[in-house]
């Protein structure tokens, strides 16, 4: 390493310990700022809430849109942002025991609306894609989309991020790289079956307990598996974020002409999904 580099890299270890030394002594609204001051200077995920005024969230089945980037959708509620969010399935085939598919795409439905209005988010518009069925229906979906997008115009979306780990989530991030979107429209890939390679983290913590109770109101899910698992993400990525006070949510977030390029990039690369 050259002194210059070992300069630059004394100065970054300095100024992260008195940046640790404030936080005490700071308050809740200086406390956002200190975050994201540290996290730009750590060169990491940038630690700040979205800017974005208009945001189309993307779930492909019922409760992804509470996991992936709930908490974050209520701070932007909150603020008075413009959001909509689009549910590609019912999530109808999960195995509920005793339960028909009919039934639990009812049920799940049900679910997503209770969630939403705990959220303080709008009620989701469903999309009517067949559950398990979105990798063979990346065209129509991607349709669907530019057609929402075209109508609400967002200056950004989040969706699952490109390589998370279900082939539903992964259809609708290709399905994302295919609609028709203004280059500059920024793509937020959300987290749920897998960590993503974040450069963007969001505390949630003062709205926590409305992503926890969300989440329990989708009763469907939960009756299968203990889908509380899902939270451990956010607790990890504090410790990135603010030394693991807290819970965030992370995303990859990229404009959409570099996401569309690592989504082609990544189509191309047997093995990538």
């Amino acid at each position: 390493m050259s002194p210059r580099a070992r300069g630059v890299q004394a100065v970054h270890r300095q100024f992260n310990r008195l940046m640790h030394g404030l936080r005490p002594l700071v308050p809740p609204v200086g406390l956002e700022i200190l975050q994201t001051v540290q996290s730009h200077a750590r060169g990491g995920a940038l630690v700040a809430v979205p800017v974005h005024k208009r945001v189309l969230v993307l779930a492909p089945h019922p409760d992804d849109e509470v996991i992936g980037c709930g908490a974050t959708a209520a701070l932007l509620s909150d603020d008075g942002r413009q959001l909509r969010t689009l549910i590609a399935t019912e999530g109808e085939n999960l195995p509920v025991p005793g339960v028909l598919p009919a039934d639990v795409g009812a049920r799940r439905r049900a679910d997503a609306l209770r969630a939403a209005g705990i959220l303080g988010t709008p009620p989701p518009v469903f999309l009517g894609f067949e559950d398990g069925t979105l990798p063979e229906t990346v065209r129509k979906l991607s349709a669907a989309i530019s057609e929402h997008v075209g109508e609400f115009r967002p200056d950004a979306i989040y969706a699952p991020w490109l390589l998370d780990g279900h082939p539903d989530h992964q259809a609708v991030a290709r399905a994302v790289a295919f609609a028709s979107v203004p280059a500059t429209t920024e793509i937020w890939g959300y987290e749920v079956w897998a960590p993503a390679p974040a450069n963007r983290l969001v505390d949630v913590t003062k709205v926590w307990d409305r992503k926890e109770r969300a989440l329990a109101a989708h009763s469907m899910p939960a009756s299968v598996f203990d889908t509380t698992g899902h939270l451990a993400l956010n607790r990890w990525r504090s410790v990135h974020g603010s030394g693991g006070s807290g819970y965030m949510e992370a995303f990859l977030g990229l404009p959409f002409s570099s996401y569309k390029a690592l989504a082609l990039r990544l189509e191309a690369e047997p093995g990538a999904t």
